[in-house]
């Protein structure tokens, strides 16, 4: 056998010196030149989807979106923040190893569930056909554009501050001077208010708390069952004071000049009120001074103008008489004022009344006039109380590549985390069923938002440690120790994907791109989707 071998070798060898001929031919693919390379023809530009806006429906359609397009999210700041959260860290006397603790879990930055996405901070102060203008000059072209910009709140709710590391030092300073105060106001009976006036009043027994609200009855959008059990828990508080049918017209502020203690960062300008003092608005003339420390007037006592109104509650509707006359609100409308009245000597106004809209302006005091010029194309589509009018698909009307979401939003919905969560899955949804159908696919009214589902809202307010009213679609009102656990599972969720995100492939571009650009070509916005406005 090994003679076979060796002869099946020099055969084999022979062979192969005979079909080898005097060069060498390679059957590999020519390698690519720098022509080749450098061609820009051959190069796939993304599309380029922008996101104003960080909060929650804003940071979650980055979060969405990061794997699908060339995402850009420009906030003010460079976290996300779960506002709610900030309600215990203020009521309760700081400590540091605890609230500081706390403050980081409610708090995370934009870079960290964010894998691709370009992370801008600024403010928009001009959007075009094609570009977004920063108020610092920069410009960002977009094919999608993502409107959340959310609803102007007060101090602390809203913040200057970019970094969590000053975020986090403000509340401390802002902690540290309610332990100075010896009464406040809270201005707004709704979620905000009520769970801000029953901390404040619980955890502080020698602070006196003042609840102005302008309705019979706290939480008007909720169940009766959530609203009484929200009514007794504050009236169980001997130092909080219910001022019920009672609108609050003018917070005047008397200043007197700072003797170099612990002063009051003052309201901003997003507040609701108005606010007034001799001739000129308090709130500009004292900004400046809190936060650089100059030394000028600051206020320090405040008082709280209000009027008496003739409200009541009506009377539970039978089943017949909400099939002939449809639901009716459980609480009645504001009346007539009856009188006029005044509460004075308070420390610090929180002024949380709610629902108002946070527009793109292109100009105020800060930009010095530059912002005038740039170009606004959504202001046509604002309402007269500053909402974006939106279709149930929550695109606007002649621009379907611009979409509307959250608390910015004018559809008839109780606005809340739960309805910006839905409204935020839903527009994914719209956007992945155009990604993956390998035909034009056109939004239909069944794709959007599903106006008549939304009819019971979806939210919990927390009353202390361990109590809480709310209410789901498929369970009603709910009160007590439930209340409590569906709260803290519906906190889990809207931090879970923030604290611990989930990083997924990358899309083929060229094929987005191709679908996308053709989809919005084609696209026409239906005046019926627009039926709710």
């Amino acid at each position: 056998m090994l003679w076979k071998f060796l002869a099946g070798g020099v055969v084999g060898a022979s062979c192969s010196a005979y079909r080898r001929g005097p060069t060498n031919v390679s059957h590999a693919l020519d390698p690519p030149t720098l022509s080749i390379i450098m061609d820009p023809s051959k190069d796939i530009v993304p599309i380029r989807a922008v996101v104003v806006g960080g909060g929650y429906a804003g940071s979650k359609m980055a979060y969405q979106l990061d794997s699908m397009f060339d995402v850009t999210h420009i906030d003010e700041k460079n976290f996300y923040e779960l506002t709610n959260d900030i309600i215990p860290i203020i009521s309760n006397p700081w400590v540091e190893e605890v609230n500081a603790e706390a403050c980081r879990r409610m708090m995370v930055l934009h870079r960290y569930y964010l894998k691709r996405s370009n992370v801008v901070t600024g403010t928009v102060a001009g959007v075009d056909a094609a570009q977004v203008h920063l108020r610092d000059g920069r410009v960002i072209p977009y094919d999608l554009l993502f409107l959340a910009t959310g609803e102007r709140k007060p101090f602390p709710f809203h913040t200057r501050e970019r970094t969590i590391s000053g975020r986090v030092q403000e509340l401390k300073r802002f902690n540290e001077f309610l332990v100075t105060c010896k009464k406040v106001a809270v201005v707004g009976g709704g979620p905000v208010g009520t769970s801000l006036a029953h901390d404040l009043a619980s955890a502080r027994p020698d602070l006196d708390v003042h609840l102005f609200h302008q309705r019979a009855e706290l939480l008007p959008h909720l169940p009766g069952v959530c609203r009484r059990h929200a009514q007794e828990r504050l009236q169980s508080n001997p130092n909080l004071h219910l001022h019920l049918s009672a609108r609050v017209t003018d917070v005047h502020a008397a200043a007197r000049p700072s003797q170099g203690g612990t002063t009051a960062p003052t309201p901003t300008c997003d507040a609701p009120l108005s606010h007034t003092t001799a001739g000129v608005p308090w709130w500009r003339r004292l900004l400046t001074a809190v936060w650089t420390r100059r030394g000028d007037a600051v206020p320090e006592v405040f008082d709280v103008h209000y009027d008496k109104l003739q409200s009541q509650v009506r009377r539970q509707q039978s089943i017949l008489q909400q099939v002939y006359y449809g639901k009716l609100d459980d609480v009645d409308a504001c009346g007539a004022a009856t009188s006029h009245e005044v509460e004075d000597s308070f420390d610090y106004v929180f002024a949380v009344t709610g629902d108002t809209p946070r527009p793109i302006q292109g100009c105020d005091a800060e930009s010095g006039g530059r912002a005038a010029a740039l170009p606004n194309i959504l202001r046509e589509h604002e309402t007269p109380d500053g909402h974006y009018r939106v279709s149930t698909l929550m695109q606007l009307f002649g621009h379907p590549n611009i979409f509307g979401v959250g608390r910015c939003t004018n559809l008839p919905v109780l606005r809340g985390y739960g309805t910006s969560d839905i409204e935020a899955r839903t527009l994914f949804r719209e956007l992945n069923s155009v990604v993956n159908n390998p035909t034009t696919a056109f939004l239909h009214s069944r794709d959007g938002v599903q106006l008549t589902h939304m009819t019971i809202p979806r939210m919990h307010v927390r009353l202390g440690v361990d109590d809480a009213v709310g209410c789901t679609p498929w369970s009603g009102g709910m009160v007590g120790v439930a209340s409590v656990h569906e709260f803290m599972q519906d906190r889990h969720y809207l931090l879970k994907e923030f604290q611990k995100p989930i990083f997924y492939k990358q899309h083929d571009q060229a094929k987005i791109k191709q679908r996308v650009s053709k989809w919005v070509a084609e696209e026409v916005t239906d005046p019926v989707d627009f039926s709710h406005c």
